[in-house]
């Protein structure tokens, strides 16, 4: 784990970036030891949904991964419970987790979508379990990890996963009233589940709030998400999601948005209207790489309306798409945080990105 003045330089670094304070952007370094853990990523998340693993088990897991993993630059331990679309489990989908991959895949209900009626049952025993398990994380570590509410997932993205690709895209024809009344309903539940979820979580028990973008915030923050846009056009977009995305951006204090693939890009300007502080851009599998030029008015556009934006470098090879992107953007790292994931033995050269931006270590 880090130390006390590490855990300090962290809260203020990030706040001033939050803030806009800093010309310094966050670089976030997280290695695998040579020493791997015994629980693989498929181990965690199969744990966390065993309702016969004690919450305390979970824990102590998750600790074990941590001793194996190495923080440097912004990085932090963190917690969050996956997966994607969990919402859709509290709401009555049923999961099947795949361990090999680390991944759930989340059922079809069947139903047509006039007869999908949906409200948040807290009683509802994973829904009970994730809070058990925040709590327990907080009780171990006593403020020396960030935790953030589990993945909930995107309103259409839980409608298409109710009801099926193919039928989502037809019922936007056939009935577009019901698909915008279950569209609420979720809402509903997405909101009463994250404030309630986040008021679990103690401030005096973590080292602040943080999400599956894991960032470190010192108040409530929360990820946006809509996959489904990449099927629809400009005009569905602003009749099924949009109204829906600025509910979520002022419901929470400190948002971001997912931009997930190149079939997400068309609908930026309309997201970028709805009130995030930042955005989260992801190419996807196969597509033209961070430093293609491809991009460039994505990082544009965002730096234009002052918005945060956050990548993901995934190994030593992308590093250099931090100069890149900063280049870009005239040369100002300003409002940039870069997630960097890679190995131990590869540590020297992800240390030289921190040099290179002052970045303490």
């Amino acid at each position: 784990m880090l130390t006390e003045k590490k855990y300090s330089q962290l809260v203020d670094d990030y706040e001033k970036w939050w803030n806009h304070e800093t010309d310094r952007p966050i670089i976030q370094i997280t290695l695998a030891s040579k020493e791997t853990s015994q629980y693989s990523r498929g181990d965690l998340l199969e744990m966390c949904y065993d309702s016969k693993v004690d919450p305390k088990d979970v824990v102590k897991a998750y600790e074990e991964t941590y001793n194996h993993t190495i923080y440097l630059g912004d990085a932090f331990p963190q917690f969050y419970m996956r997966s994607t679309g969990i919402l859709g489990a509290y709401l009555g989908q049923d999961w099947k987790i795949e361990n090999k991959h680390g991944t759930i895949w989340f059922s079809e209900t069947g139903e047509e979508i006039e007869d999908i009626h949906l409200k948040l049952n807290k009683g509802f025993w994973l829904y009970q379990r994730s809070i058990d398990i925040l709590k327990a994380f907080m009780d171990h570590f006593e403020g020396k990890i960030a935790l953030g509410i589990p993945n909930l997932g995107g309103m259409m993205d839980i409608v298409e996963s109710m009801r099926g690709a193919n039928n989502s895209l037809m019922d936007l024809y056939d009935d577009p009233d019901e698909v915008l009344r279950v569209n609420d309903e979720i809402y509903e539940a997405y909101k009463e589940a994250y404030l309630d979820m986040i008021d679990t979580i103690s401030k005096g028990n973590t080292i602040g709030y943080t999400g599956w973008i894991t960032l470190l915030s010192q108040k409530p923050y929360f990820i946006s998400q809509c996959d489904f846009c990449c099927m629809i056009g400009s005009e569905q977009f602003d009749e099924f999601i949009k109204d829906t995305l600025s509910k979520e951006a002022k419901l929470i204090e400190r948002s971001f948005y997912h931009l997930d693939g190149p079939g997400a890009v068309r609908h930026l300007d309309t997201i970028l209207e709805c009130g995030f502080d930042g955005i989260q851009w992801v190419q996807g599998a196969g597509s033209a790489s961070l430093d293609s030029g491809k991009w460039d008015e994505i990082y544009k556009k965002v730096r234009e309306k002052d918005k945060l934006l956050q990548v993901f470098i995934s190994d030593k090879e992308e590093l250099k798409c931090i100069d890149y992107i900063v280049g870009v953007l005239g040369g100002n790292p300003r409002g940039l945080a870069f997630i960097c994931t890679g190995n131990e033995e590869d540590k020297e050269e992800f240390i030289k990105y921190l040099d290179k931006y002052h970045i303490p270590y």
